[in-house]
């Protein structure tokens, strides 16, 4: 069962965890490295190429495996909030854990120290033993394991200020010099991300109105296109913006050219063959269909985009939302995904041709409606909303 399907039939947000050959092969890496580093210490015949094979096949197993977990934590969305928040508290109680073993230690040595036993010659350091220099080796091992410490909170401390306070772009230019997945001419089947939330919400909430995904045909991969009349060329450029800024499209801006007699503007993603999934979930034999998961990646901004590309305002009526490509049931869902996630009063309509359907958000509900996605609004566009 594919990803899209396991995930129309949970009915619970936890990671149910694919089976992975990478932590048995693992455990016995490291068992074969623990006993080359046993034979090469005692001066067995091979004991250092086994020592190598060793750390080679453990590193292998770990670059593998964490490929995997971050293929699962990104473009395939597994990481749900529940999922992180269950990391959350596994860590935590291993760091728990860590401590009361620390505890114990010190604990072990104070009593020994300040009672010595019978057992140990009723002295502190027992008999024959020679106690190390407390500023020599363990001072090295206590400044190492401290700047550690502080070189972590560090990094964290600048990836939370630069991330998550929207000073994104500089990082993304600087991680293309050692994150290759994004660059123009890199092969496609090898671009498996990562995708964060935001991308993956941009671009499959533009598929609801008029981008549309394209497969290649010879498997390598899929790419999201956009396409616009030259009236709305600064929103194309906008949208070309938020998508090149990211990463996944030529920074180049584009021109404006003619198709069958009209002025259009086009552009698109990079392919990528971790976007087969969304192609697949949105078309299937070759018509456009609205996938089941529409609802976790429909946010304000994914609305905003929505009407931006087929929202128009009705005089007395409110905003209408042309969804003419999609069948009844399908525009229907829609229609009631408005009203359970963003609380907006919406109908359904007959269009002038046959089996064609359009949605209402009504009047009443244009002031919550505009509050909700007016941040996400680009100036130009705003006579969309009246």
């Amino acid at each position: 069962m594919t990803n899209i399907n396991r995930k129309q039939f949970q009915a619970f947000p936890y990671h149910l965890v694919e089976p992975s050959p990478w932590p048995l092969l693992t455990s016995f890496a490291m068992l074969t490295m623990a006993v080359g580093a046993v034979m090469y210490f005692h001066g067995f015949t091979h004991g250092g190429n086994l020592l190598i094979l060793g750390f080679l096949l453990t590193l292998s197993g770990m670059i593998l495996w964490f490929r995997d977990v971050i293929a699962e934590a990104t473009y395939l969305g597994d990481h749900t909030k529940e999922v992180q928040s269950g990391l959350t508290i596994g860590v935590a109680l291993f760091i728990v854990s860590e401590i009361f073993a620390f505890l114990s230690i010190f604990w072990a040595f104070f009593h020994s120290s300040l009672a010595p036993a019978i057992e140990i010659g009723a002295s502190w350091p027992p008999f024959g033993i020679e106690v190390l220099d407390p500023f020599a080796i363990p001072l090295l091992n206590t400044i190492l394991l401290l700047s550690s410490g502080d070189c972590l909170t560090w990094i964290f401390e600048f990836y939370y200020k630069n991330i998550w306070t929207g000073r994104v772009l500089d990082l993304v230019v600087a991680s293309n010099l050692v994150l290759p997945f994004n660059l123009p001419r890199y092969r496609s089947t090898s671009r498996i991300g990562p995708h964060n939330f935001n991308i993956l919400s941009l671009l499959i909430s533009h598929l609801l109105g008029d981008a549309y995904a394209y497969k290649d045909p010879r498997g390598h991969g899929t790419n999201i296109r956009f396409y616009y009349s030259i009236i709305n060329l600064n929103y194309a450029l906008y949208v070309h913006s938020l998508i090149s800024e990211l990463g996944y499209s030529s920074s180049v801006k584009p021109s404006p050219l003619f198709r069958d007699k009209r002025q259009i503007v086009l552009f698109n993603t990079y392919t990528f063959s971790s976007f087969n999934w969304i192609y697949e979930a949105f078309y299937i034999n070759g018509v456009k269909v609205i996938p089941h998961f529409i609802e976790k990646y429909l946010t304000p901004q994914g609305l905003a985009h929505w009407i931006m590309d087929d929202g128009c305002i009705v005089k007395d009526r409110g905003v209408k939302i042309a969804t003419n490509s999609y069948t009844y049931t399908e525009v229907l869902f829609l229609s009631l995904l408005l009203q359970s996630k963003f609380s907006l009063n919406t109908t359904v309509h007959k269009t002038q041709q046959e089996n064609q359907f359009c949605i209402y958000i009504k009047k009443g509900s244009l002031s919550a409606l505009i509050e909700l996605i007016k941040p996400f609004m680009i100036p130009t566009m705003s006579y969309k909303l009246g």
